[in-house]
């Protein structure tokens, strides 16, 4: 057996031991016989650490026409697939919805839509998407014929 005698967890600690001996040794400084206590929490540095929580939703699609009229959609942070295929995050059970049909990206407080080389087009207020495309509270979004209203929480 290893060292003595010792076995499993209590040859670990011995090794550790070893280790913090010498490590003060070459530092010269003492040897702590037990590791510090974890920081006190103040009720200031609580709610520095609640303000930290999730970021609430900026905007939210609701879609107002459809197989899906009524369903309402929370746009959080990143980038997020319209379409019908699986995994998307706005599913819509549409068939003239493509798989991949739009990506928006929410950043902070600005979300844009970009057509997916969709087969039947993406519309803000009326307008063909040909690039990134700003979205704004009441701005009515056309994916491939279903209609989203973008809307504040």
């Amino acid at each position: 057996m290893a060292d003595g005698g010792l076995q499993g967890r209590a040859f670990f600690e011995h090794q550790q031991q070893r280790r913090r001996e010498a490590q003060a040794r070459l530092t010269g400084k003492p040897l702590r016989s037990e590791p510090p206590p974890p920081p006190a929490v103040s009720p200031a540095s609580a709610t520095q650490v609640m303000s930290s929580a999730p970021i609430a939703p900026t905007l939210r699609l609701l879609v107002t026409s459809g197989l899906n009229a009524g369903r309402a959609f929370d746009l959080r942070p990143g980038e997020l697939i319209i379409g019908r295929g699986v995994g998307s995050e706005i599913l819509l059970e549409d068939p003239q919805v493509s798989q991949t049909h739009a990506l928006l990206r929410v950043r902070g407080q600005t979300v844009t839509v970009e057509d997916q080389h969709s087969t039947n087009g993406t519309r803000v207020n009326g307008v063909v998407v040909e690039h990134p495309t700003l979205l704004a509270s009441g701005d009515l979004l056309d994916v491939g014929g279903v209609q989203l209203e973008v809307a504040s929480p």
